[in-house]
């Protein structure tokens, strides 16, 4: 998927990979989260390079993840803004970690950090936790574009991994809505408008009512807002984290 959304703004993903958004600034680009294969990401940077014809001002990551972080060795050299906790996640990845992912050039990591927020410009970072502990959004003032990494899922089934909290995750949705944006480019999925926050809002408070035996899980699966979204098999791992979590 490349989706150009103007003149200023260009998204590329795939189906259910991640998604890497370039944002034209006033001196270059700014580039926001870069996906998991090194590869895949020098490719961005040249579709990057050949639609805006300026250089790379910035690149941003929402969170540690590996599909959002191991393509800046495509960026080395630029300047790479991630919150304090989002490097230090990224430094503590060892052996038994890295085992489980495909094989890596090398992890670059954010070369200028930040503790909650970041604000520049046009510009505003903020973190939030909730689908991570270092879950960031990334706020772009004038073209009112809100890039919410992986704290909203579009058309997929949202990954809740160990260190998600769902109470957080919830009010982090909250604040994105309270910046009224115009567009909402998902970690995962299409760009949207609201819409695909307040579904994304929906699913998490029905996750909710599921592990507290509120809700069936036939009652969950008809709902279209869990049986029409993607890997289905996302939905049943992320049940199995939270009900560990619940057990912990």
């Amino acid at each position: 998927m490349i989706k150009v959304l103007n003149d200023r703004v260009l998204i590329v993903g795939a189906e259910g990979s991640s998604n890497v958004t370039g944002v034209l600034v006033k001196d270059g680009v700014i580039v926001v989260d870069t996906s998991l294969f090194a590869e895949k990401a020098r490719k961005v940077k040249e579709l990057l390079d050949d639609f805006f014809k300026k250089p790379i001002e910035m690149v941003v990551n929402t969170h540690y993840h590996p599909d959002h972080t191991f393509g800046n060795v495509a960026f080395e050299g630029s300047k790479i803004v991630a919150s304090e906790l989002t490097k230090s996640f990224m430094e503590a990845f060892d052996e038994h970690y890295l085992s489980k992912l495909p094989p890596i050039e090398r992890i670059v990591t954010p070369n200028f950090t930040f503790d909650e927020e970041y604000e520049d410009k046009n510009l505003f970072i903020k973190r939030l936790g909730g689908h991570t502990l270092d879950s960031s959004i990334v706020f772009f003032k004038q073209e009112k574009l809100l890039i919410a990494g992986d704290l909203i899922f579009n058309g997929f089934h949202a990954e809740i991994v160990a260190d998600s909290d769902l109470d957080e995750w919830l009010s982090a949705l909250k604040f994105i809505e309270s910046m009224k944006p115009a567009w909402i480019v998902p970690g995962h999925g299409e760009v949207a408008t609201t819409e695909c926050l307040k579904a994304m809002q929906r699913y998490l408070m029905k996750m909710k009512r599921l592990l507290e035996g509120a809700l069936n899980l036939h009652d969950a699966m008809s709902d279209e807002n869990f049986s029409k979204r993607k890997f289905p098999e996302l939905f049943s791992w992320s049940l199995e984290n939270l009900l560990h979590q619940r057990r912990s």
